[in-house]
């Protein structure tokens, strides 16, 4: 076991441990992260093959058995990494989706196609009473493809009701018939205004209007009565989705999410920023 200290000196992340030092160089902001780890178990010497793992970006255990709560998400890019002046040796169990440091990128939330978040309808405000009001805004910066944006449901019926895009159009649909469209236009925020009878779809001067099927047992609020109700961004389970986007902001009842703290989401998520074009963001050779 090593405690590790840090301290910020330019743009480099220097390791060391027991005598030995690594260094690592990131893209970024121009600071310098400086990692020292101390021994403090035995030395490793002893040990008959003393093994060292690093990781960056996540924990090598989960995230549950830290004492202090903790969002163990790293959104970024590594562009050398060298172990006792040797290009380091990267485990099998790393994502072969690592980030280009090439890429341009900007503020916000990007989902690549397929990928997808999930939150628990119990883990987000909750509607207004009386009169029953709820209401989701999301502001698109990029959009390309065709597939989920958000979607209200369940797991087991994932699109009671559900935004997606198609050919730059965004189409509300639910379980009770077809669904409505307005053009997209990116940087202006899109708003869905849900009550017990209709879902009001709107961006800028432009509306759409969506009437809901009566009360009962598969009404939209029943979503919220049970603890499996969910709200998806992007691509829904098993859903071979091409659609990609970027989120400069998502807000519930006025109160904006954050997808690392969503109850699932796909690990290839930008969750700090989005790439200057949709296409660069398929780009994640390393």
């Amino acid at each position: 076991m090593v405690i590790p200290t840090q301290r910020m000196t330019g743009l480099c992340w220097d390791f060391g441990m027991a005598g030995l030092r690594s260094s690592f160089i990131i893209t970024g902001p121009n600071l310098q992260w400086v990692l020292h780890l101390r021994q403090v178990s035995g030395p490793l010497a002893s040990k008959p093959q003393p093994i060292m793992r690093i990781a960056l970006g996540v924990l090598l255990f989960p995230a549950s058995k830290l004492r202090l709560p903790l969002v163990p998400t790293l959104d970024g890019c590594l562009h050398r990494d060298d172990w006792l002046d040797q290009q380091a040796q990267t485990s099998a169990s790393v994502p072969t989706s690592l980030r280009s440091c090439a890429v341009e990128s900007q503020p916000g939330i990007f989902f690549p196609p397929g990928t997808g978040a999930e939150f628990s309808l119990q883990d987000i405000p909750r509607p207004h009473e009386e009169p029953w009001a709820f209401s989701l805004d999301l502001r698109l910066q990029l959009a390309a493809g065709s597939g989920h944006l958000l979607a209200l449901g369940s797991p087991e019926n994932p699109s009671w009701l559900s935004l997606q895009l198609q050919d730059q159009k965004v189409v509300l649909s639910s379980v009770s018939g077809p669904g409505l469209g307005l053009p997209l236009v990116l940087g202006i925020t899109l708003q869905l205004k849900l009550t017990v009878s209709r879902v009001v779809l709107s961006q800028g001067t432009k509306k759409e209007i969506l009437a809901l099927p009566p009360m009962g047992p598969g009404s939209l609020l029943n979503l919220w009565a049970q603890t499996q109700g969910r709200l998806f961004l992007g691509a829904l389970p098993g859903e071979a989705s091409s659609a990609s986007f970027c989120l400069d902001g998502l807000w519930a009842q006025g109160q904006r999410l954050d997808v690392d703290r969503a109850l699932s989401r796909s690990q290839d998520i930008w969750a700090h920023s989005c790439p200057q074009s949709p296409g660069n963001g398929t780009d994640t050779t390393h």
